[in-house]
This record gives C-alpha cells, sequence and structure tokens, in this order.
C-alpha cells in the first residue's frame, strides 16, 4: 500500500518529502515497515489519488470521511496532533463521543496531568510565544480570549466575537474582565474591540500578557474555541465557550448571547473532573507526535477505516 500525505507548503519540504516533527516521524515509521510513501501540497478541492484503493491518505487540516483518510492537524497543546475519520478541531469525530470519567482511570489521567503541567504551566510555555515577564492580575477574573478570523474559527463560532464580549461586560457579577488578543491572529474585528473597550469600558485588562499569568488569575476563561480554554483547565479553571468544539464535553457552550448568564453561573458551580477529561482527550483520542505506540495507534486506525490493506 502507498501513504499519501496531502500537506500544506509550510509541511512540504523542499526534497519532496514532509517537514514537521509529527510527519517526519510518521513518514519514517511507514517507510521502515515498507510502505511507499509520497507527499502532495494539498488540493482539498481535488484529492489525488483518493479512488485508488491501493492508497492511503492523510489530509493536513481537512474534513474528508472518506474510507481511505485520516485527516491531520495539530492538536492544541503539548505536541498532540489528529489522525481522525471526520477532521480537525470542531469537526473531529471527538466531538460526537461521550466521555464517561467512570472509564477513565485515575491513576494514569493524574500522571498525565502532572506532566502536562510540568511541561506547560511551570515553565509558562504555550502554543504561541508568550511574554515571560511575570505580571499580575486581579483574582476571580474573567478572562476573554480573542481569536480573530480564521476559516476554523469562523466555521465554528456561535455569537461573534464583538457580540461574546458585550455579552460578558452585561454580565459579569462584579468580576474583573481580562481580555487578551490571539498573539498571532488580531484582525479588524479585534481592533474595534480593542479600542472601544479603551474608550467605554477602561476597566477592563487588556493585555499581551503571558497566558498562565492570565489563567493563574482567572476564575473562568472564554473564546469561541480557543485552546486557551483547554490550557485553563491546566490550571483547573472552567471553561465557557461562545462556538463548536470538540472539547466542549467538559465546558459549558453559549449558542446565543442570552444563554451567557446561565453558563457562566454552571461553569462556576459545577465540578469538573479536569485529570480524566484532558487524558480522555489528549491521551485517548489523539495521537503524541514522540509517543512510543504512535504508529500502532495510526495502523489499528487505518484498519478501523477499512479502506486499505495494513500490509505494505
Amino acid at each position: 500500500m502507498r501513504i499519501l500525505f496531502h500537506v500544506t507548503p509550510q509541511h512540504l519540504a523542499s526534497d519532496g518529502e514532509v517537514a514537521g516533527l509529527f510527519y517526519r516521524n510518521l513518514w519514517a515509521d511507514f517507510a521502515a515497515a515498507g510502505f511507499r510513501v509520497a507527499a502532495v501540497r494539498r488540493d482539498l478541492s481535488d484529492l489525488a489519488g483518493l479512488e485508488d484503493p491501493g492508497q492511503f491518505h492523510f489530509v493536513h487540516n481537512g474534513r474528508v470521511q472518506h474510507p481511505r483518510v485520516l485527516n491531520t492537524g495539530y492538536g492544541y497543546l503539548g505536541g498532540y496532533w489528529y489522525a481522525d475519520p471526520k477532521g480537525v478541531f470542531a469537526d473531529s469525530s471527538i466531538s460526537d463521543q461521550i466521555f464517561d470519567p467512570a472509564k477513565v482511570r485515575y491513576k494514569p489521567a493524574s500522571a498525565f496531568f502532572a506532566r502536562m503541567v510540568r511541561k506547560l504551566v511551570q515553565p509558562r510555555h504555550s502554543r504561541y510565544n508568550q511574554p515571560m515577564d511575570v505580571r499580575q492580575f486581579p483574582a476571580g477574573a474573567i478572562a476573554v480570549f480573542l481569536q480573530g478570523t480564521s476559516d476554523p474559527v469562523d466555521r465554528a463560532r456561535h455569537v461573534g466575537a464583538s457580540a461574546m464580549v458585550e455579552a460578558v461586560l452585561a454580565h459579569r457579577k462584579g468580576r474583573p474582565v481580562i481580555v487578551k488578543p490571539h498573539p498571532g491572529n488580531q484582525d479588524a474585528e479585534t481592533g474595534q474591540i480593542i479600542a472601544r473597550l479603551r474608550a467605554e469600558a477602561p476597566e477592563v485588562i487588556v493585555t499581551d500578557a503571558n497566558i498562565h499569568d492570565i489563567l493563574a488569575a482567572a476564575a473562568v476563561t472564554v473564546s469561541i474555541c480557543s485552546a486557551a480554554c483547554l490550557e485553563g483547565m491546566l490550571h483547573r479553571k472552567p471553561a465557557v465557550l461562545f462556538g463548536r468544539t470538540d472539547f466542549h464535553h467538559c465546558a459549558q457552550t453559549v449558542q446565543r448571547p442570552g444563554d451567557w448568564p446561565g453558563a457562566l453561573e454552571r461553569a462556576l458551580c459545577q465540578p469538573v473532573p479536569y485529570r480524566k477529561y484532558l487524558y480522555w482527550f489528549f491521551e485517548q483520542n489523539l495521537i503524541d507526535a514522540k509517543g512510543a505506540s504512535r504508529f500502532d495507534r495510526i495502523m489499528a486506525r487505518i484498519e478501523r477505516q477499512g479502506g486499505g490493506s495494513s500490509a505494505p
């Protein structure tokens, strides 16, 4: 069987192979197992060779449902990636699953949680570069993370960013509000929101501070569908989401601005099994790019797809 990676130019190496740790490791895994491996520039309107029964495809940031396809993409945090039969982020098959904490063992979940805290929280690291100076914020805050515009965010949103911020400000129960723009994706709407806050709500803290300083002070996190809310769970902070996500199981989701007050109340009072949930989400549903079981888990998913032989 031939393995074909459909990747963006960012992940297509000059020698015709793939770039990035996850794809390089997976390429090497398949090659070592005797598979023929190739890469092409992704064209979602015309995926080359999809109907060839002798090929299996990995589609970067795809939403392709086909027996010979797994959709791949970076899975929010910590070097974890999707290899999913439906898509990535809000479109992944994780969205449809039922999370049952009773079926997740506490000991490995606790060990995983501690490892992620050591990897991300203690060194104050995140997916995007963060300022390393330490800043203090008022405790009990509502932390709002803006994401700008992008295809995944635009498809996921139930409520726009401006309406989300307005809803939060209209019902905050006297709590301070911290707003952090996306460090790498600030669009015109983000600029308008910040300008309006500075003119009309100067008490709102707009900051580019290290996300972990913000999360340490937060009582709850708010976004459309940001990974910042998953990072908040590493601080044991509940999340309210104004869009579709595949990590909605342990968060509150707002579909209309009027849903916000109730969602906030539930988020602040309902206990969340953070350790078990994050372990279930990352370790049991995503793929660790450096994990020893990476290739075996990918092969098991190819088998479940049933669209091609698992033999080279």
